[in-house]
């Protein structure tokens, strides 16, 4: 099979990792950088053997790219996803989506009117962690899903960017919790507010009411040790997910896999009720966003639907919006 040529657009912290993670896929070229920082881009093109640009439509006229990483900032997605996606390439763009909705669905309908595959950067979708957390819901360990508690927490970013907390960082919940139900919420409640800074919200508690399960989102930017943690109750089974070590214990009740579920007196119920049974799940751990960037380019190489769609990453905006 021939390599996949990419490129990438905005190569600051997170588009210069993209560069680095293309650079080192076996089935693909990183055939350039661009960036609106000449100096910047050239220096990272060295580093990795490619072509330097600080404009990306003669960058896209000039080399055949299939895919091109879109990581500038939110408010330049809409100019920049569309106009790569009518030059003829297949578009990853980070989240969120947009920074309206409006935009999110012109994106969507360039990527359509142009016959080019979207995929938006939901990152923790990739995180082993959770992906082995969807397998065992898949696989009837939970049972059915009653609720998901999730805490996302830090200390202040290095900058302040054109986003509260809710789209910088609960986005990325909102996201996982559709994922693991499968669903999207029937009601959305939140409360954001302002603590250590003026500019943005930085701190968020989320409410997501879905059909048979609800989600308890909190996250801030206000707490001085950082937390990634996801606690999902089910009717089978409890279990705690750590996205940062990328690891889950999951606590069966053994009695209640047994056919018989009749106590003599309460104190056997209590006994028998509280026979737990902790497994440490087997993880297979991996950087999350080169599997992110795997799926991707598998998914142009093969013609297949990318695992984070457009309208996907447009629902997840539907709903930080809403707090």
């Amino acid at each position: 099979m021939d390599k996949i040529n990419v490129a990438v657009i905005g190569v600051g912290n997170m588009g210069q990792h993209h560069a680095r993670v293309y650079s080192e896929l076996p089935n693909v070229n990183l055939v350039a950088v661009c960036d609106m920082d000449l100096e910047r881009s050239s220096k990272l093109a060295k580093s990795h053997d490619c072509l330097a640009y600080d404009d990306y439509e003669k960058m896209l006229k000039e080399n055949k790219i299939d895919i091109v990483s879109v990581v500038v900032p939110t408010f330049l997605h809409h100019k920049v996803a569309c106009a790569v996606l009518a030059l003829g390439s297949n578009v990853f763009l980070e989240k969120p989506i947009a920074v309206s909705l409006k935009e999110g669905k012109e994106i969507i309908a360039t990527a359509k009117k142009n016959g080019k595959k979207l995929m938006i950067g939901h990152i923790e979708r990739f995180n082993p962690a959770i992906q082995r957390l969807k397998e065992l819901i898949e696989e009837g360990r939970i049972g059915n899903i009653i609720s998901i508690n999730i805490k996302r927490a830090g200390g202040l970013p290095p900058q302040i960017k054109n986003a509260n907390v809710v789209i910088d960082l609960g986005i990325h919940d909102i996201d996982i919790a559709n994922f693991l139900v499968s669903d999207f919420p029937t009601e959305v409640y939140g409360f954001k507010s302002k603590n250590l800074i003026d500019e943005q919200e930085d701190s968020a508690v989320i409410l997501l009411k879905y059909k048979n399960s609800s989600a308890f989102i909190e996250v801030n930017w206000v707490t001085p040790v950082k937390v990634r943690t996801l606690d999902i109750t089910g009717t089978k089974a409890f279990a705690r997910v750590d996205y940062i070590n990328q690891t889950i214990v999951l606590y069966e009740n053994s009695y209640m896999h047994k056919p018989s579920r009749s106590y003599k007196d309460f104190d056997e119920f209590i006994a028998k009720f509280s026979a737990t049974d902790e497994v440490k799940v087997g993880i297979n751990k991996a950087e999350p966003l080169k599997c992110e960037l795997e799926s991707f380019v598998a998914a142009v190489a093969n013609d297949t639907i990318p695992l984070v769609t457009g309208e996907e990453g447009y629902k997840a905006l539907e709903v930080c919006l809403k707090i």
